[in-house]
């Protein structure tokens, strides 16, 4: 790793460490809930490491908890999960120049936080002449710290939980803490327009269609908010003298 490489890592960790706090008690409220399921430590922890995905952690474990077929759990957990599919295909004109390893092992690490804040500094992909302008991969790093950061704050935080469960009793209703704490990142993020067109477009959608099975109404959801941000954000750009 070149000085260069070095300081947008960590710059991109710093990014996201800003919201350590946030991200900790998300991680942590999982560990519990893995804790407090059918699952053994020895299973929680490797569910953690492994899966790395807390919406789809906390709608595995009802169904694992049920006796249900794996494949059955494994395809309610994809659905939950396809959010992810739209991230990939936003990220893939960034970095389609990768090795497919190296593009597997980025889609391991990419979650919602990381992703949302790099399209927000670089929306666009690098063109041609930029990306052999930019030999060192900067904007790769960057993504990477911050990807690490978050990867790094969520077992921390979920691992702590897994570990702790048994201390902490039901009746501090930790289940609310997480999605408070959410909020801590997307306020700030509601500075423009569009954003904030788009978040009430999710927010109205997630809940009109709330009863769709597999939790798809998120998927809908992000679908509607993205597709209102684009147009929100033309309009005003075209509205620009």
């Amino acid at each position: 790793m070149t000085p260069q490489q070095q300081r947008h890592f960590i710059d991109g960790f710093k990014e996201m460490s800003r919201f350590g706090v946030t991200i900790l008690t998300w991680g942590f409220v999982t560990g519990i809930a893995m804790a407090k399921s059918t699952l053994t430590v020895q299973q929680a922890l490797a569910m953690s490491l492994l899966v790395y995905a807390g919406s789809s952690q906390l709608t595995a474990l009802p169904l694992i908890a049920s006796g249900l077929p794996i494949w059955m759990i494994l395809v309610t957990s994809f659905m939950v999960n396809l959010r992810f599919v739209i991230f990939s295909l936003g990220l893939q004109s960034h970095f389609s120049y990768l090795s497919t390893w190296r593009r597997v092992l980025l889609g391991y690490f990419t979650a919602d936080f990381s992703y949302l804040f790099y399209v927000r500094r670089y929306p666009k992909p690098e063109t041609t002449a930029e990306r052999h302008a930019d030999k060192e991969r900067l904007r790769l790093y960057w993504l990477m710290g911050m990807q690490f950061s978050n990867w790094l704050l969520w077992q921390l935080g979920s691992i702590s939980g897994i570990l702790l469960a048994s201390q902490i009793p039901n009746s501090w209703g930790l289940e609310f803490a997480g999605a408070i704490a959410l909020l801590v990142i997307i306020v700030p993020m509601l500075d423009r327009a569009a954003a904030r067109w788009a978040a009430v477009t999710a927010a109205v959608v997630a809940v009109v269609t709330y009863g769709i099975p597999f939790r798809l109404n998120i998927v809908i959801a992000i679908v509607a908010a993205l597709f209102v941000g684009m147009m929100t954000n033309k309009s005003s750009r075209e509205s620009t003298p």
